[in-house]
């Protein structure tokens, strides 16, 4: 419980940081944007066009928000109460099966490789393929052109696990914590597209299904894995 608290305190002063800096910026662009627009004389086109820019950053800080209520709302216990007997393997298909387009795209190989069986375990099907979306979405994201993502499930006699792989750059040792944190962005991925919230969904599911979550390194490249109690059906 102490370790539960000690981690919530933290969590909760990083969101702040991690707002403060990362929100601040689409909020300055809206201000500068309709103050810019109130000063000048426009023309009917250009208010046009500033009112759009002011609606795509004011829905993008809605959709910020409305990501971080999911998350609480997935740490809600109470969401146990819909837990029903999964398969990983479907969930992983599943989730390659979305992404297959936009890595065919790209030129990236992914791979789905199953368990030897059902790999089963109690939980909800749709967060966990929510979670497994949001790591193949990174994977595919921060990996070059032509690499390779592998979604893997495995079992053994006491537990299932779910890792998804790439050869992209990787998670540097020293951020392998700090990427669960609520809108947390390294440097190196600040400019890319997305709302720092992807890892914490994950993270959110993960403790909802008691399962360990670890980062690793795929040499080249970052690896995720999910392993949890394995249920016999």
């Amino acid at each position: 419980m102490l370790d539960e608290l000690e981690r919530l305190m933290s969590e909760v002063k990083g969101v702040c940081d991690d707002i403060a800096h990362d929100l601040r910026t689409p909020l300055t662009r809206l201000i500068a944007g309709l103050e810019r627009a109130q000063r000048r004389g426009l023309r009917e086109e250009d208010y046009a066009h500033t009112i759009d820019a002011a609606l795509g950053e004011a829905k993008g800080l809605l959709m910020t928000f409305r990501a971080l209520l999911r998350i609480s709302e997935i740490e809600d216990s109470a969401r146990r109460s819909h837990f029903a007997p999964v398969d990983l393997n479907r969930i992983g298909a599943d989730a390659v099966e979305f992404f297959e387009p936009l890595a065919e795209e790209r030129g990236i190989e992914l791979t789905l490789l199953a368990s030897d069986g059902p790999a089963m375990l109690a939980g909800d099907a749709q967060l966990l393929f929510d979670a497994t979306c949001n790591l193949l979405d990174n994977a595919i994201k921060f990996s070059p052109d032509g690499a390779r993502v592998l979604v893997a499930l495995g079992r053994d006699e006491q537990h299932v696990s779910l890792r998804v792989s790439d050869t992209g750059p990787g998670i540097p040792e020293a951020e392998r914590e700090a990427v669960f944190r609520r809108l947390y962005r390294s440097e190196s991925s600040r400019h890319t597209v997305g709302n720092g919230l992807g890892l914490s969904m994950v993270a959110a599911v993960a403790r909802l299904h008691d399962l360990q979550l670890q980062v690793r390194d795929a040499g080249p490249g970052c690896l995720i894995e999910l392993t949890g109690r394995r249920l016999v059906v």
